[in-house]
């Protein structure tokens, strides 16, 4: 390898769209390009779709890590997979989706790439270049791209388990499985947990709402202008609003016909031996609890972020960091995607439309190659705050 130039932090769905864009706009990069994560390509991605037993995503044909829109619905087609998308917006299968990207990744040539060690600390530096402390190593880049989750799992009950430590193979017929989140994890883990043969109760705060995506569409186009023209605090509110749990219909319409499953709605008070108690005073019975509840972020948490911080302060707003409108932390050459750049990305920054809106804006940074057609809006100087 060459010496590199951008360091990607996470072999992730988030991480790879990073090195497409980047790639794209600037073929040069091949070979000057490290990715830095302890795992495999895609690991921890598919890991989490195996265990909980997910069929297909929740996102729309179009958002994948290709640059090119129909990239996924012509490479499907070419190998005579189209059948694998699903609904109105032909959400790939799982299977589909992960072969789709192992694809990019064997014709970039990524897993040359990918240096398997994890990123301890980033430095930025007064010449504008970033130090960089890997587990065994140590580099010196012109910008990073930090693509990792950079968010824990959100438990908001003592004793539960979570839906990323959990496993479904423990749960025996006749079992009383308690399911805590009004979300599609949630949903789709008192369904798994009915096959199985156990009774399910999905315990939510309000009546389930219905709804085909996690974010409205508006968040990938329409409704960012408006988002834009408000203060951070503002923003920070309307994320974490525009998110609500919900499920698609025909989710909702298997959990009210299973036979071995209830939603019920409540509030955890806490947690006996084989007692779930309530805050109206009832019980369940319960032999699992698990949780279906999400993730919180939060940079001060994080050790890379937190370090950070430190050294190059920003505003932070909810646990989210105010960063320019190219994701740059502080105006140094890190850029971050995924939930993290939220108060510039908006509600759809967690997911994979949010990867593509936010390399749009780093690639331009990085590169200074304008996309030859810009797909998502972005703020004017005058709106940001």
């Amino acid at each position: 390898m060459s010496e590199p130039e951008v360091l990607v932090v996470g072999a992730g769905p988030h991480g790879l769209t990073a090195a497409c864009y980047l790639l794209a706009a600037d073929p040069a990069l091949a070979g000057r390009i490290v990715v830095a994560d302890p795992q495999p390509w895609l690991s921890t991605w598919t890991a989490r779709f195996t265990a909980l037993e997910l069929g297909s995503l929740r996102s729309a044909c179009v958002h994948h890590p290709h640059p090119e829109p129909y990239a996924l619905l012509r490479w499907a087609e070419a190998a005579g997979r189209s059948a694998q998308f699903r609904g109105p917006v032909a959400a790939p299968g799982a299977g589909l989706f992960a072969d789709f990207c192992r694809s990019l990744v064997a014709a970039s040539e990524l897993d040359t790439a990918h240096v398997r060690q994890a990123v301890a600390a980033l430095h930025p530096r007064s010449d504008g270049r970033v130090d960089v402390h890997l587990t065994d190593d140590r580099l010196r880049v012109r910008a990073v791209v930090l693509a990792t989750g950079g968010s824990r799992p959100h438990a908001p009950v003592a004793g539960a388990l979570h839906s990323d430590a959990l496993d479904l193979s423990t749960v025996r017929a006749g079992d009383d499985v308690v399911v805590v989140g009004g979300g599609l994890t949630a949903a789709h883990l008192a369904l798994r947990a009915a096959a199985r043969g156990a009774a399910a109760v999905l315990l939510v705060r309000a009546p389930l709402r219905t709804r085909l995506m996690d974010v409205e569409a508006g968040w990938l186009g329409a409704d960012l202008p408006d988002f834009f023209r408000l203060a951070h605090e503002d923003r920070a509110r309307v994320v974490r609003h525009a998110r609500p749990g919900t499920v698609p219909a025909p989710v909702c319409e298997a959990l009210r016909d299973h036979s071995r499953v209830r939603v019920q709605v409540g509030r955890v008070a806490g947690i006996g031996p084989d007692r779930l108690r309530l805050t109206d005073g009832g019980e369940l019975a319960a032999d699992h609890v698990w949780l279906g509840t999400g993730y919180a972020q939060d940079v001060r948490a994080d050790p890379v972020t937190a370090r950070l911080l430190d050294e190059v302060p920003v505003d932070v707003v909810a646990g989210l960091p105010v960063l320019g409108p190219d994701l740059s932390w502080g105006g140094t050459s890190v850029h971050l995607s995924g939930g993290r750049a939220a108060l510039e990305i908006g509600p759809a920054a967690r997911g994979l439309a949010g990867a593509r809106m936010a390399a749009e804006r780093y690639t331009e940074a990085i590169t200074g190659i304008p996309p030859r057609r810009r797909q998502y809006p972005v703020p004017s100087a005058a709106s940001d705050c």
